[in-house]
């Protein structure tokens, strides 16, 4: 299986996150990309590692609004200029966009009184936690992420083979024109619109086992569940813990709107869940609604915080249950764009991540 990685990712590297009101070291670090790409090298021709394409911003912009994209790039120079701390972009305050109405748009809406509160504001606008932390080369490191997610799906497009996308920073969290969860690209949607652009007559099926519907993770992929939800194509489908991160999104009820209706599907499993629950929870999504649906492709927002020493995540997952969900995809029978996304606990992600992706293979 084709790996695609670039060491830009590194450049993203906030050192402090705020967790429960205290300032602790940050979570989402390079160290855990260097720990999957050292295990996947450790299996040598089975995993080549491939630099990605630059495509520009015409397929991130697909996904992106243009001012959203615009502020990414520029924030960390206008914060810092403005005398904000070179640690990082952290909002001062939350923009509750349910109150920010046509009124206060129409009264907002020039230069002087800018609706996203200008440059201080602006991290408040375009953020919805305070993991969303942008350091002078978070922007080059997100566009390589999407760079590379793109560049996988070319790969599986061209060979009908599975590819793994080693994005860093993740991206299911993130929105259209939001960041958070240590997301800012949305890797996964980005490289799912590509493909319905480059062949529109592909079914594609997200599963979401990290955050993003339809992937491997611990939470809920809010983002990559707003940007489709009006959408009957692609059809997206998570397994997170549920009540948890990111609080307000993930219940049975959300299945999508207008033409949208019924094609998300949300499977929501208790703090605790073990091996035997997870797998069950997995075949039948994968028995169910996604052999219902009858993707051509589908892409795997993979997140290993499951595991049951991760930082992040509250299951209670052992590293051999990686590679029984590999051998459950691979029975789909169908192209898998495996993404990158959450897995906190460095000594052992490496390890898990490998446990699905050779899971997989070997059940193909």
């Amino acid at each position: 299986m084709h790996v695609v990685f670039t060491a830009a990712h590194s450049k993203h590297c906030p050192t402090q996150e705020l967790e429960l009101g205290r300032l602790v070291p940050f979570k989402e670090t390079p160290s855990r990309i260097d720990a999957i790409l050292n295990a996947l090298q450790s299996f040598g021709a089975a995993f080549p590692i491939v630099e990605p394409v630059d495509h520009g911003m015409d397929a991130i912009s697909r996904v992106h609004t243009e001012a959203y994209a615009h502020y990414l790039k520029n924030a960390y120079r206008q914060w810092v200029g403005r005398g904000g701390n070179p640690d990082g972009v952290f909002p001062d305050a939350f923009a509750v966009r349910k109150f920010a109405n046509s009124e206060h748009q129409a009264h907002h809406s020039d230069e002087k009184f800018p609706a996203d509160g200008g440059p201080m504001g602006q991290p408040g606008y375009y953020c919805f936690d305070n993991t969303g932390i942008i350091v002078e080369g978070t922007y080059e490191a997100g566009y390589a992420a999407a760079q590379v997610a793109l560049t996988a799906a070319d790969l599986l497009l061209q060979s009908k083979k599975s590819v793994f996308a080693l994005c860093r920073p993740p991206g299911h969290h993130a929105h259209s024109d939001l960041c958070g969860g240590y997301c800012f690209f949305n890797n996964a949607a980005i490289a799912v619109q590509y493909i319905l652009d480059k062949q529109p007559q592909s079914r594609v099926a997200i599963l979401d086992i990290d955050s993003p519907l339809d992937c491997q993770d611990y939470h809920h992929g809010n983002g990559t569940q707003d940007i489709f939800y009006q959408q009957s194509n692609p059809l997206y489908t998570s397994i997170h813990g549920y009540p948890d991160y990111p609080m307000y999104w993930g219940s049975p009820s959300e299945k999508g709107e207008g033409a949208g209706m019924g094609f998300n599907v949300n499977v929501p499993l208790p703090i605790g869940t073990r091996d035997p629950e997870y797998l069950a929870a997995l075949a039948t999504l994968l028995e169910g609604p996604i052999k219902d649906y009858a993707p051509d492709i589908i892409v795997c927002s993979l997140g290993v915080d499951t595991f049951v020493d991760d930082v992040v995540g509250n299951f209670l997952l052992s590293s051999d249950c990686y590679t029984e969900m590999g051998r459950l995809i691979a029975k789909a029978g169908t192209p898998v764009l495996f993404v990158m996304e959450g897995g906190y606990d460095v000594p052992a992600i490496g390890r898990n991540v490998t446990n699905v992706l050779r899971g997989f293979e070997e059940s193909v």
